[in-house]
């Protein structure tokens, strides 16, 4: 039997073992704290947006958030803040330039969407 380079390295390739083990990820579902249900905010406004983040897990499997806003049963495209630690537990958004109305929530998105509770969106300096 002839054994050249070539064959010496692949039957090597087909003895390697792989020695890795997958760490594990565990989903991180913060509350979402601010807004509250009742709340009125005014377009074009500062506004802060809280989560918890008494408990989380050792292991995250994202550890950054983006924050959505959603009307009924739709949550809208633009981002209103994105990149930023799941672990800061707040984040300053700017209300954005949407129709009056009830029934808005704020989604944190990190490892799944965590929904605020409802609030109301209106234009001008009204409260």
């Amino acid at each position: 039997m002839k054994l050249t380079l070539s064959t010496v390295l692949a039957s090597l390739l087909f003895t390697c073992r792989v020695h890795a083990v997958p760490r594990p990820q565990d989903v991180y579902t913060p509350a979402v704290l601010q807004p509250r249900h009742g709340d009125t905010w005014v377009v074009g406004e500062r506004r802060v947006v809280e989560w918890d983040t008494s408990s989380p897990p050792q292991h995250i499997t994202n550890p950054y958030g983006t924050i959505k806003l959603r009307k009924d049963d739709y949550t809208m495209d633009e981002s209103l803040a994105e990149r930023f630690s799941i672990l800061a537990g707040s984040r300053e958004i700017v209300v954005p330039d949407v129709a009056e109305g009830d029934n808005y929530q704020i989604v944190l998105f990190g490892d799944s969407g965590n929904w605020s509770q409802s609030f109301r969106i209106v234009k001008g300096e009204r409260r």
